[in-house]
């Protein structure tokens, strides 16, 4: 009889001890699949966030790209073809350097008429 109740607590005890092995792979294949969304979204997020840069950047490049057409070295080219003296020409780079609207008149002004650009230019500096 003492055999047979070790024998009934023995098999009593295993479906104990499935049922807990069974919960704990639940639980452990809950939280891998929570782990496994959450690296899905954080890698969707960082993916977003490189697009956007690129798409940033893109624009910046553009926008530098189109500023290339009013740079201070172009301006600079210009001046070296004018007849200015040498004072005048460090004076014009301070107008170059105060904004771009100044460098693109006087682009623009020089490629119409360089001798207005000029006279633009020195009451500029005046």
């Amino acid at each position: 009889m003492a055999a047979s109740r070790k024998k009934l607590e023995k098999e009593g005890q295993r479906p104990r001890k499935s049922a807990k092995i069974k919960g704990m792979i639940e639980t452990f294949l809950e939280m891998r699949t929570k782990q496994a969304e959450d690296e899905a979204t954080q890698l969707a997020r960082e993916n977003e966030a490189r697009e956007k840069e690129s798409r940033e950047k893109e624009a910046r490049d553009k926008e530098a790209t189109k500023g290339d057409e009013f740079s201070i070295k172009r301006c600079i080219l210009v001046i070296n073809t004018m007849e200015v003296t040498k004072q005048e020409k460090v004076k014009t780079y301070a107008v170059f350097t105060k904004s771009k609207e100044n460098r693109e008149t006087f682009i623009y002004t020089s490629e119409e008429d360089q001798e207005s650009a000029l006279i633009w230019l020195r009451n500029e500096i005046a």
